[in-house]
């Protein structure tokens, strides 16, 4: 039989196609589905990660807020110790100590903020990727707490040597002396540990220098215990001051080893051959030096506050101490909550930019506005227990109860301004920050306080005599200022221009 020849049939091409197109279109929908699948796994896997980088950096900057925090109640713990010891061993020496304080204090403060430059330029620098840069900074840095600890030197050296307490007995005169004498052995390593400190701040390894305060402040302990009045050491206040410097030695010792072998600062390690840039300098006491006069007339004016209530009687400088602190422990929170945010928006300024830097000052504030807010609240309904804790005194505790509600609007709007200024600074704005927090908080304190406090200033009907008056003097201070730079913070350097304008325009209409 032969081979048959295949002949076309139209109805047999039409289903072949048919089938065809059917597969084709059956692999294109799986395709389609296979990709639909991918997106919606690529989306739900990018959301997982998005929220795992959420929670990692939350994680991250509350262990880094924390660490700041621990470190500041421990410098806390140090003057706390001071008084538990000497009131207990010596109480005849604690105006001394209290004289000593209220001079080595404010320099130590001061010191601190000036040095707080480092943290932000720092910062900003490592989000710029500039290793040569850091190590200048770290060069001028350590330069500049030589120079620090010098000026901290002869400041203490002039306290210690003539006599300015002519209202004080010859005894507490010669005690203070010699404390301060004493203290001014600690300056270069109290000034070269901070420098190292504020360098930590910046590569976040806080947490270290919160441990070595706390091993500080053990041998501070021990040794103040052994000095001050014990069956072999009977030093008063010099052995007091003595135990603080050792304790600055053996933090400084330890804070230099972590610098040099740990490799979180390896980038700031600098060759003393190097050309330097005299830039950099600049940049340091361009944030520092504003900072540092902000600080210290903060300090004054609070001592100025001691002074006008104490012209009134002894129960309401009593009450304004036990309120002040009360005040001091809220402000380690303030000091950290500033620190964290000036860190976060100068890394935000190197890697982003202005733009990314004032968003994330927009959130600094908004933060710093909640914790306050916080603060406040909690001040409000635990003050008064928190404040029995203190003195059995009733009329020492009815006029701290009076000052309260103050304290709280205190540290709202301190959290505020001190949040809002250490954005300003991170954003490169220095010297406004500064003039709004020396002259709203010098308002508040030398006319609005002192009116108050002795009724050439009425709020109403309100009471508002010493202590009361001086609270409220301030806080109507510092409003002003805690609205003006939030609203600098968040709006850009040319907000507040912009709403002057058209409040003006607004009025002329």
């Amino acid at each position: 039989m032969g081979a048959q020849s295949e002949t076309f049939d139209p109805a047999r091409t039409s289903c072949r196609s048919e089938s065809s197109t059917t597969a084709g279109n059956r692999s294109q929908n799986s395709a389609l589905h296979v990709r639909s699948r991918y997106r919606v796994s690529w989306r739900r896997r990018f959301q997982v990660s998005e929220r795992e980088s959420f929670s990692f950096n939350l994680k991250r900057d509350l262990s880094f807020f924390f660490s700041i925090w621990v470190g500041q109640l421990l410098v806390v713990a140090y003057s706390v110790a001071d008084a538990l010891i000497v009131g207990n061993s010596r109480p005849d020496l604690l105006g001394g100590l209290a004289l000593g304080n209220a001079i080595y204090g404010p320099l130590i403060v001061t010191m601190t903020a000036f040095f707080s430059s480092i943290t932000i330029n720092a910062t900003r620098v490592i989000a710029e990727k500039s290793a040569a840069t850091l190590k200048h900074i770290a060069y001028y840095g350590f330069a500049s707490g030589f120079f620090v600890a010098i000026f901290v030197f002869f400041v203490l050296k002039y306290f210690s040597t003539i006599h300015h307490w002519s209202n004080q007995s010859s005894y507490l005169v010669a005690a203070t002396q010699d404390y301060l004498d004493t203290l001014t052995f600690s300056a270069l390593p109290s000034a070269l540990f901070r420098v190292i400190a504020c360098i930590a701040n910046s590569v976040r390894a806080t947490i270290y220098i919160s441990l070595l305060q706390g091993v500080g402040l053990i041998a501070k302990v021990a040794l103040s215990l052994a000095l001050v009045d014990s069956p072999h050491f009977h030093l008063g206040l010099t052995g007091c001051a003595l135990s603080t410097t050792i304790a600055f030695y053996i933090m400084c010792i330890a804070a230099t080893l972590l610098f040099l072998f740990d490799r979180r600062f390896s980038l700031f390690r600098f060759d003393f051959v190097l050309s330097r840039e005299p830039s950099k300098l600049m940049a340091l006491l361009r944030t520092g030096l504003p900072v540092a006069f902000s600080t210290l007339s903060e300090v004054t004016a609070f001592g100025y506050m001691a002074i006008l209530i104490g012209k009134f009687s002894a129960d309401q400088l009593g009450a304004h101490q036990i309120v002040s602190n009360l005040y001091n422990v809220g402000y380690t929170v303030i000091f950290s909550l500033a620190v964290l945010v000036s860190v976060k928006v100068s890394h935000a300024f190197g890697l982003e930019g202005p733009i990314g830097a004032l968003h994330k000052a927009r959130t600094a504030i908004f933060i710093t506005i909640a914790v306050g807010f916080s603060l406040g609240i909690l001040y409000m309904l635990f003050g008064a227990a928190v404040l029995r804790f203190n003195t059995a005194d009733e009329k020492v505790l009815a006029a701290s109860n009076k000052i309260l509600i103050f304290l709280s609007l205190v540290i709202f709007v301190d959290c505020v301004q001190t949040g809002a200024a250490a954005a300003l600074r991170a954003l490169g704005i220095n010297a406004f920050p500064m003039f709004m927090q020396i002259i709203s908080l010098w308002i508040g304190v030398a006319i609005l306080g002192d009116g108050f406090s002795t009724h050439r200033l009425r709020l109403g009907g309100v009471d508002l005599v010493s202590g009361p008056g001086v609270w409220c003097g301030v806080f109507l201070g510092l409003l002003p200022s805690a609205l003006v730079m939030s609203l600098v913070a968040v709006g850009g350097g040319k907000s507040v221009r912009r709403h002057l304008q058209r409040i003006i325009s607004q009025c002329t209409l």
